[in-house]
């Protein structure tokens, strides 16, 4: 029920197992012909009993869910990815349930040594002060959501060679405001929308917000950027590639 976990799935090699996904699930493509059973928070009930699986990855918790599969015997796993070791715990305890172990295994030094790469490239750059949003209004700067300390976007700003402006918030996505942002001086302004079709007309409107916002060293710079990855929210095996690109944003010489 997860777009991450079902990615595991398929990167560890068994694609076909996957009887029905979340609304939610993107990549690989061929995950859009099987049958959806809703999210994690509008679940489609009697698809998911009809489906009869022998095991439901899920990414968070839903008591009808829980009810449910207990009643069917439905075995759950509960996918903790809320940090990038987690993301490795992920690709481990779905391997094994799976009875691809090293599959899984490779998986993993595949994706931490990704991670490690960037972090060289990096190490000896000037960190700078960035602002990550990962929900707002597109029509305006409301409703801004952010990434706070240990999540893995805050994980990944650091590896990139960044340091998130909100980072000392012990709150995994907390709203904050614009006054709180001028205030903190991103020197990068990153915004993640991977639901939004970004037109040329809408990114204009979307740098006109922050040029009137006030002074910030990002928008003087010209350094605000609109994301619209799918992945840059789904921390599956590929966040690595994510990583690499706002390593590549933040630093570009670092690539020369």
């Amino acid at each position: 029920m997860g777009p991450n976990s079902a990615e595991v799935v398929c990167a560890l090699g068994v694609c076909d197992a996957i009887v029905g996904v979340s609304k939610f699930c993107v990549y690989p493509p061929e995950l859009k012909n099987r049958p959806q059973i809703g999210g994690l928070y509008d679940p489609d009930l009697e698809k998911i009993i009809a489906l009869r699986p022998d095991l439901l990855v899920t990414r968070g918790r839903n008591e009808s869910i829980e009810r449910a599969c207990e009643q069917m015997k439905i075995p759950i796993y509960h996918d903790e990815t809320d940090t990038l070791a987690g993301i490795e715990t992920c690709m481990r305890d779905i391997g094994r349930l799976l009875d691809r172990p090293q599959a899984a295994e490779k998986l993993i030094v595949d994706f931490r040594g990704r991670l490690d790469a960037v972090r060289v490239r990096t190490r000896d750059k000037a960190k700078l002060r960035v602002l990550l949003t990962v929900s707002r209004q597109p029509d305006r700067l409301a409703n801004l959501l952010t990434t706070g300390r240990g999540t893995f976007l805050d994980e990944m700003i650091e590896i990139a060679g960044g340091v998130n402006v909100f980072g000392d918030i012990d709150m995994l996505y907390p709203e904050v405001s614009t006054e709180a942002i001028v205030a903190r001086q991103p020197q990068v302004i990153i915004e993640l929308m991977p639901e939004v079709k970004l037109t040329a007309e809408l990114e204009s409107q979307m740098r006109e917000q922050w040029r009137r916002l006030g002074s910030t060293p990002a928008v003087l710079d010209n350094r605000v950027y609109f994301l619209t990855d799918d992945n840059g929210l789904i921390p599956s095996p590929r966040y690595a590639e994510f990583v690499e690109k706002i390593s590549r944003l933040l630093h570009p010489e670092s690539d020369r």
